[in-house]
């Protein structure tokens, strides 16, 4: 994939983690999105067009952690957000 494009939303999420997870400047424009139990959707989705990769907040919620191996800590902070964004999906606020 020379372009880093995936056509896929799931791929698109894990694509989407997997250059968080490697890439410390991703991480500091995700950490801004995501902190003190909260998450913004949206921003983690303009960060993800930027990077060529497009996914909706129901494609994160679904697919962000559905891979089996370890979580990093920065992604266990992402869990920890995401017992909000699993309610206000579920209240259909995103």
């Amino acid at each position: 994939m020379s372009d880093g494009r995936i056509n896929s939303p799931a791929a698109n999420v894990c694509e989407f983690r997997k250059r968080v997870a490697s890439d410390e400047k991703l991480q500091k424009e995700v950490s801004k999105a995501v902190g003190d139990g909260t998450w913004d959707p949206a921003a983690l989705i303009k960060i993800g067009e930027a990077n060529d990769l497009s996914f909706t907040s129901d494609d994160l919620v679904n697919n962000l952690f559905s891979e089996d191996d370890e979580l990093s800590d920065f992604e266990l902070e992402m869990v920890a957000a995401g017992c909000v964004i699993g309610e206000a999906h579920n209240k259909g606020t995103i």
